[in-house]
């Protein structure tokens, strides 16, 4: 029973890690195919969260900026037009306390859009 209960353990922990590995190269693989090359949401004195993102693609239109308090759920918090620059800027002012996750979707000339990776910004109190 011992034995069984140890080979369980083990496969289980396998499978698990092939998981992990599994899910890592898919987003290093995203990283490096996607038009995003950098995104970070962090805490601007008590103005709010400031995210600043750079990209690689040409045909981006524009982007959608959205905000998330449980990490699955994400709303439209604004919007940013694409300049033809590749680096882009956006202050969210209306945040509470809390784990806050961002990311970003960048609306592509062609008609499809591409999210970046997710950030998250913890507060520990507002202001």
């Amino acid at each position: 029973m011992k034995t069984l209960l140890s080979f369980f353990t083990v496969a289980t922990l396998i499978v698990m890690s092939s998981f992990t590995v599994n899910q890592q190269q898919q987003l290093n693989n995203l990283s490096q195919n996607g038009c995003f090359e950098q995104f970070r949401a962090h805490r601007q004195g008590k103005a709010g969260i400031s995210l600043t993102w750079v990209i690689s693609a040409p045909d981006v239109v524009g982007f959608s900026v959205e905000r998330s308090y449980d990490g699955d759920f994400f709303e439209n918090i604004g919007s940013v037009n694409a300049n033809g620059g590749r680096s882009y800027r956006f202050t969210d002012n209306g945040v509470y306390p809390g784990r806050i996750y961002y990311r970003i979707v960048a609306q592509k000339s062609g008609g499809s859009s591409e999210a970046s990776a997710v950030d998250v910004v913890r507060i520990v109190q507002r202001g």
